[in-house]
Parts: C-alpha cells; structure tokens; sequence
C-alpha cells in the first residue's frame, strides 16, 4: 500500500500517472490471513510464468539515501493524524484463536498491524513500515501469536514475534506475496501472482499454478504493477480456496493443489477475497464493495451491500473468518472493521476520527496556535483536505471550515498568521480567519495580473501557488508558481509589488524583509534582498551533503520543500522529503549537518514537507507519510 510519496513541482503528468498505478494496485488488494512458518528456499517443481510485474525497485534507476536515522529519539512530541485506536486505511484483517483481531492500517506506519481484544478494545500494534518501497497488503497471525506481514513491494514476508521481526521470507527473486492464508497444520499458504505456495513448519516448499484461463490457472497479466489473483483463504479440511480475479471465479483445491471445483461468477463484478464459513458456504467481496453469499454448492443465496463509499478508487479491503461463524470484513472507505454473523453485525472496530489527518504537507505557528494542513489531491479521503488547529501542546482546538463553497475546501496549500490573523492559501483564494478559526472574509482569484494567482490544470487536478508566508512588513508573500513571480500583498489583498521567480517553490522572510526561496525543480535555495536582489544561492541535485534529492531527476517528489531560518542563530533548515531528511546550513549556506533518514518511529522521518520554529527554538516539521507532525529539539 502503499501508501502510501508527496510532493513536489505539481504540475507533472508523471504525478498523475504514478498516482494512477498507486489506485490499481490499490483496487487489487483484498486481503486475507495466512499463518507462516518461513524458510529461505528455492521453490521446487515450478514453472516461471510467462510475464512478470515489474517492483519499484526495477522501475527506478536512482534511490534517495537513506541514512540510518540516530539511535536515540529526538522528537519530543507527536500529533498524530491517525490514533492509536482508530483506523486510517484498513485493507486487511484476521482474528487469532483467542478472538484477538488484527488490523492491517496502512496509516499507522509506526505499527502497521493494530491488535484489538475480542471486545474490539486496542491493545497494541507492531510490524512497522520497513521502507518507502514497502507496500504492504495482507496480515495473518499463528496459533502462538506471531504476526506475518506480506509486502508486495518488498516482495517479503515478514514475521514478527510481538514488537520484534524475527524472520524474513523471501524465497527467490519473483515472489510475489500478494495474500496469505494458514492451514490446521501451520503450514503458510502465499498467493503469489499466478502460483501458490505451501511453507510447511519444517521448512518443505511446495506451490502449484500457472497462468491462464482453464482449470487450475490463474488469470495474470505481466505489467508494472500486481495484476492477478488477489485473494486466498482454507476450510476446515485445509481445502484452498483462491479468487481468481481476472477470470471472475473462485477456484477450490485440495491441500495439495489438486483443482476440485471452480465457482464461476459471470454476472457478478470481480471477486477481490474469499472467506469460507463452517459449513462450507464462500463470502466473496467484489469489486463494487458487495459482499456475496455462495452455498457449499456455488449458488448465490444473498448479495449484502455494504454501503462504503469508495475510497481512492476502491471501496473494500479484505476478509477472514472468525471465531463462532462469524465474518471479518475491512472497509477502508468507512476506516472500520466489522464483524459480522451472518448479515447482521455484531460489533465493529471504529475509533474516534476528530482531529484526525492524513499527509500532512504544509504547518502555520503563531498566536499560540499550531494550525496543520493536510490531505492529498489524489485522495478521496474524507480526512482529505483538512485544516485544524491546535494550541502549542498538541491539543485539539477545532476544524477551520471555509466560508465559502458549502463549506468545502477547493484545495488547502499553505497558510500564515499575520497580525492575529490566519492566512489560508486555498488554491487560488485567500482565507482569513481570527485567532480561533472564525472566518473573516476572503480575496484573490485566477490570472495573471498583480493579485492574481495562476492555477495549472494537471489533468483534472487544479494547481495553484506553492505557499503562503508574512512578510517583515507586515502583510504576506505569495509564491505564485505557474506565474513565475513571488507576489507582495497587503493584509486586505492589495498588490505591493514583487519580483520574477521561474517556478517558486515555497518561501519565507526573515525580519530584515530577505525572501528566502525554495526552487524545487533545480533543488535549491536562492535568498533575495525585499527588492528581488539575489544575495545567495545554494544546494543542488544529488544525494551528498548540502544537495537535494530529485527523484529519477523529475518527478512526483521535487527537491526541496519546506524551510525555516532560525535568526538567533543564522541556521538555515530545509527539509530534504525525498531523502526522508532536513539539512542545516549557516547563513552562508555552508552545509552543517542532516537530521533524521527514513524510518517511523520517533527517530525518522517519512517525506519531511513544511517546516516551522516555534518562539522557543523548537523546530515543528509535517512528516506527511508518516501521517503526523513531530517537534524536534534542535536548538
């Protein structure tokens, strides 16, 4: 899942199309649970199939650095966008012997698997995102309570003993852990592509499949992205069942891969996960959010609509048995898991969603107030598009809803206090609200004269400026970026002049009225005099001291994009949010040192965006995918 890569020069079709794939993967995960003994072998008695999807990790030439991040902790406090006891992105679930339900929430990198007791209370979480390329899709748990995690993107399952990884299970180059299921005898069933495979407890590997359309095979279809069977489950007797999605059919196999029975679903959307009950009768959710009911014989005796909207592109998750005939099913879309007996629900796992985020890229400070931006323009998300503000500890306040528009946002960016006030860039319109988040009044609009913002439509998503910040004089600069131009205006939106920037990124002033600008798409830092005067210049691309990573060279993520400047110290923070880091550099822009490297605890960062010093030196920063924002003591 993946989840989970932020931004960024926005105005690239490379953006769009890398969001596209992230949907259709995304459409394919329907998960299930598996149990797993894991072994490095070679599988044996296998044909390789025809064509195989391509992972990230062939798809790109160049890597960011990923420098380990500092042993000890260094963020002091911690807004999380999603609680401990909510859910974010459910797309799997499984539930173990004693009724414990685990939950794969693609939100919760610190912990992608939450654990809730047989009430539904949360009790803890582990198996934390391993890397950016992770894309987890399925979770399973043993009969002694070890959690596997299968990562399509690292192509590995990963086993874990509590909070500890003890095992990875990789056994050769085009493994495919898609989804996972556990048979009576512990042995681990691993849908991958267009084969299974059985890991045995004492490390025997066995896998049957191939790609094509009669009995006993797969529909799979070599591409950049995961294309093929997306679900597998056992009854009671250890018969395998798979939902061969691409030939729109539930297929049936013995324990050891012998085909039985194919349940063909011609009139149905395509199945996305299976769950047998104990009587034998199949739980298939399809495409369309639907959840099927099949006899032991293949007759449909109920479709149940489960009324979730979709998000990004799809509307349901996975499904698993449970204890006491009941049915687990994972709704993204409605960030719970119910469970269910028959169709009628007996409870469902649901947390309190209020103050919650998701990618977080842009933060404002002032007035004692901590107000956070979030969201993704490819999302539909109902945490998308958030403003909300907080006091200086991290507490709730409220949720800043525009005046405008019926109350929706058309795409929050950046957003500034300015004499009390707060300044929200919402594409090309300028909120103001009071210290409390009242709405006051609101200026702006599309164009290209002064006052004007100019808005880029990148294929149905519209782009405007980059940010938003105050100014020394007391009213606000915007960059303007698909106008080439850093704009001065006054409090009320009057036009007091500016100066041409090719593509600015983000930009902030210091108290002598410098402009310090980030270029995201040459990866660096110019400082400009109040006039426009160029005083300073430094960065560049590459993965080295004082240089900014761009990805692939162009791209999704973009150089640069978030700075603050300490004046008591003359320190110059930017954030690196490709290379999951933030250089320093002295006023002269010498490079001093880097914080952070990739990780999800907190010791790391996930695509560090927007940066902030509160008045005691504290530096505030938007780790959007980690889905929070963290404070660090860099003084």
């Amino acid at each position: 899942m993946r989840l989970q890569k932020r931004p960024y020069r926005d105005g690239e079709l490379k953006v769009f199309l890398k969001a596209a794939l992230v949907v259709l993967i995304i459409i394919l995960l329907a998960t299930g649970c598996f149990h797993k003994k894991s072994t490095d072998a070679t599988k044996t008695g296998v044909d390789a199939p025809q064509e195989q999807p391509v992972g990230d990790s062939q798809a790109h030439q160049q890597n960011p650095p990923n420098p380990e991040p500092p042993k000890e902790p260094f963020a002091d406090a911690v807004i999380r966008g999603i609680k401990d006891d909510g859910l974010g992105l459910p797309v799997s679930v499984c539930q173990d012997k004693d009724g414990n339900t685990y939950v794969l929430d693609l939100y919760s990198t610190d912990g992608l698997v939450k654990v809730f007791d047989y009430q539904g209370k949360y009790r803890m979480k582990v198996a934390p995102l391993q890397a950016a390329e992770s894309q987890p899709v399925d979770v399973a748990v043993n009969a002694e309570g070890n959690v596997y995690l299968a990562d399509l993107g690292l192509r590995t399952v990963f086993k874990y003993s509590g909070e500890e990884q003890i095992e990875k299970i990789q056994p050769q180059e085009d493994f495919y852990p898609r989804s996972v299921a556990v048979d009576s005898e512990g042995n681990l069933l691993v849908l991958s592509f267009d084969r299974v495979y059985k890991f045995s407890p004492s490390g025997r590997v066995f896998s049957f499949g191939e790609s094509g359309e009669k009995e006993g095979q797969f529909g799979a279809a070599g591409s950049e992205f995961y294309n093929g069977p997306s679900g597998i489950c056992v009854d009671k007797d250890d018969n395998i069942y798979v939902a061969d999605t691409l030939n729109n059919r539930i297929q049936k196999f013995s324990s050891e891969g012998k085909f039985l029975k194919a349940y063909p679903l011609q009139d149905m959307e395509s199945p996305q996960d299976v769950a047998v009950g104990a009587d034998g009768s199949l739980f298939v959710l399809n495409s369309s959010g639907s959840l099927v009911l099949l006899g032991s014989d293949g007759r449909i005796s109920k479709t149940i609509e489960l009324s979730t909207p979709s998000m990004n592109g799809w509307a349901v998750g996975g499904i698993a048995d449970g204890r006491e005939n009941t049915i687990l099913i994972a709704l993204p879309g409605q960030h719970m898991v119910r469970v269910m007996s028959g169709d009628k629900q007996v409870y469902a796992i649901k947390g309190d969603m209020s103050g919650g985020f998701i990618y977080p890229h842009n933060i404002a400070m002032g007035s004692g107030r901590l107000v956070i931006i979030a969201g993704d323009s490819y999302s539909s998300d109902d945490l998308n598009n958030r403003v909300l503000m907080f006091d200086e500890k991290g507490t709730f306040l409220s949720e800043i809803i525009p005046g405008y528009s019926g109350g929706k946002y058309f795409g929050p960016r950046d957003a500034a206090f300015v004499k009390d006030n707060l300044y929200l860039l919402d594409l090309d319109i300028i909120s103001v609200f009071d210290r409390k988040g009242n709405f006051i009044t609101s200026f702006g609009g599309r164009g290209d004269k002064p006052g004007d913002f100019g808005v880029y439509d990148n294929y149905g998503q519209e782009q405007g400026p980059a940010g938003i910040a105050a100014n020394a004089a007391g009213g606000i600069l915007v960059s303007d970026t698909y106008n080439d131009r850093i704009q001065k205006l006054s409090v009320s939106g009057r036009y007091e002049g500016g100066f041409e920037v090719s593509a600015p990124g983000p930009a902030i002033s210091d108290s002598d009225g410098n402009i310090y600008v980030l270029l995201p798409e040459q990866a660096k830092v110019v400082k400009f005099s109040g006039e426009g005067k160029k005083l300073l210049e430094f960065g560049g691309p590459g993965t080295g001291d004082g240089e900014f990573f761009l990805e692939s060279g162009e791209g999704e993520m973009q150089g640069p994009d978030g700075i603050a400047v300490d004046e008591k110290s003359g320190r110059i923070f930017v954030s690196d949010t490709a290379a999951h880091r933030i250089e320093i550099f002295d006023s002269r822009g010498n490079f001093i040192k880097s914080i952070g490297g990739f990780g999800t605890k907190e010791n790391g960062l996930y695509y560090p965006r927007d940066l902030a010093l509160d008045k005691d030196g504290f530096l505030w920063v938007a780790d959007s995918g980690n889905h929070r924002v963290v404070r660090l003591d860099a003084r």
